[in-house]
């Protein structure tokens, strides 16, 4: 009896140690099974043609902000109030957005050390950034995709078909009010109001023909009193719709000392 007894406690624990290992084995496959389908963080992507809204520098209200952003970099302005950020981002994890940035006011650099930039991102539709810095480098931007990045780009949009292709007041030390563009990759642009005069040569590429972002490179000589001189200018076009289709273009450039930002429009 004793045996017997023995034999039927064996038995009930060999039942509940198979129950156990049944119930830990399918836990475990359940545990894998939701660790190997969870779903990979997608980061948005920041590229695209913008325009909004912002206020900074405490109570500067910023009614049409332009601009661009283009692989890493990103120049939005606001020509009214004669202001250009120009910055770098640095990383983009799921929407979270973080860069640095440089501020120009009436053409000329403000800041002294990048400022950092925090922010949020989706993909062709809206952008959010907050400044952490001072003055017109404390704020924030609320920006929207603008469409007309995905209507591509060509040389042929920027022909001259008068002696001034483009025309346009533009935000510098000082102001200019005409660019000459050709039908090939060289820029020119000149300025004479006020006493002084400028030239701007340079040359403009497309890096992607299915984007509206052409890049620019320029120097800026003196032919007058000019007080924007430099090389090494950088920058960005695009060709938008104005009071007909492909009749205005942004124009952003800097050079780490100096920037020209401008809204031209073709001249008829």
């Amino acid at each position: 009896m004793i045996f017997t007894s023995n034999r039927y406690k064996n038995k009930n624990l060999s039942l509940i140690t198979a129950v156990f290992i049944s119930l830990t084995g399918l836990f475990g496959l359940q545990a894998c099974s939701s660790s190997s389908s969870s779903v990979p963080v997608v980061n948005e992507d920041a590229s695209g043609l913008f325009k909004g809204t912002g206020t900074v520098n405490t109570s500067t209200a910023l009614a049409d902000v332009r601009g661009f952003v283009h692989g890493t970099r990103f120049m939005f302005f606001d020509e009214a109030a004669s202001v250009l950020y120009d910055g770098q981002i640095t990383a983009i994890t799921a929407s979270d957005l973080t860069a640095t940035v440089d501020v120009y006011v009436d053409g000329i650099k403000v800041t002294t050390t990048n400022v950092g930039v925090t922010g949020t991102v989706t993909s062709q539709s809206s952008m959010s950034l907050t400044l952490n810095g001072t003055g017109f480098a404390s704020g924030t931007l609320s920006l929207t995709f603008d469409p007309l990045y995905n209507r591509g780009a060509t040389i042929a949009k920027l022909v001259a078909t008068t002696p001034h292709a483009w025309r346009g007041a533009a935000t510098t030390a000082s102001t200019f009010t005409t660019i000459d563009s050709f039908n090939d990759e060289t820029f020119n642009g000149s300025t004479a109001l006020g006493g002084v005069s400028c030239a701007y040569t340079g040359t403009k590429s497309i890096p992607d023909a299915s984007i509206n972002i052409y890049q620019l490179s320029m120097i800026i000589d003196d032919t007058g009193a000019c007080d924007h001189t430099g090389t090494g200018y950088t920058g960005f076009f695009a060709v938008i719709d104005g009071i007909e289709a492909d009749d205005t273009v942004l124009f952003s450039t800097t050079n780490g000392t100096n920037a020209n930002v401008s809204i031209m429009t073709r001249v008829p």
